[in-house]
């Protein structure tokens, strides 16, 4: 086995039914820099892939091709970066509906996350809902066996800090968007080298 000469891939999911979502303009900063760190990058905009509800033991092709393009997108990932709003104080439904088709990936040597960087972000109308999303987030990748990545970006009062678009104007949560993205690509080739390493021991042992 040689070490991998493609390039590690960073899927952003995210943004709400919104038009002009400030959780998805988020996503789009992050995932920029990830790119502009050497990462093959793809976006899933839960407007765009408009899920149904996620039903225990419905097969995957039953729920249309938004989710299929979902879990297929996230089973090729090396890492993930996942932005939610911030509704009544924890992550927003359509998130949370989103992850809970990770359940399609529970098959395999690597199930669910596992072996895979997650970098959060969150947007809240007030001060203290993103903080509460994020940490319901951590809590789902790390029941989904993913890695958690040290930073995370959570942007309070929102509606002061993007446009109209959803863009994020305000350029101190916009830099660290850009370390969250560029931190994935990061961490997830520390990773991929580490596993390359292992496979390799034990090929020549």
């Amino acid at each position: 086995m040689t070490f991998r000469e493609e390039r590690l891939k960073v899927v952003g999911v995210g943004g709400t039914l919104r038009e002009g979502s400030a959780s998805l303009g988020a996503l789009r900063r992050a995932l920029a820099a990830a790119g502009g760190a050497g990462a093959e990058t793809e976006l899933l905009d839960l407007r765009e892939l408009d899920l149904p509800m996620y039903e225990p033991g419905k097969a995957l092709e039953a729920y249309g091709p938004g989710a299929g393009r979902l879990v297929e997108e996230l089973r090729g990932a090396d890492a993930v970066l996942i932005s939610t709003a911030a509704y009544h104080g924890t992550l927003a439904g359509v998130t949370k509906n989103a992850l809970d088709f990770a359940q399609f990936l529970s098959g395999g040597d690597y199930p669910y996350f596992d072996g895979k960087v997650v970098g959060l972000i969150s947007t809240a109308g007030g001060e203290q809902a993103g903080a509460n999303a994020t940490g319901a987030m951590v809590h789902v990748v790390h029941a989904l066996r993913g890695v958690v990545a040290p930073l995370m970006v959570s942007i309070p009062k929102a509606w002061q800090r993007a446009d109209r678009s959803g863009g994020i104007t305000d350029e101190l949560y916009g830099r660290r968007l850009d370390s969250l993205g560029e931190l994935v690509v990061d961490l997830a080739g520390r990773l991929a080298a580490r596993d390359e390493t292992v496979d390799l021991a034990g090929v020549a042992g």
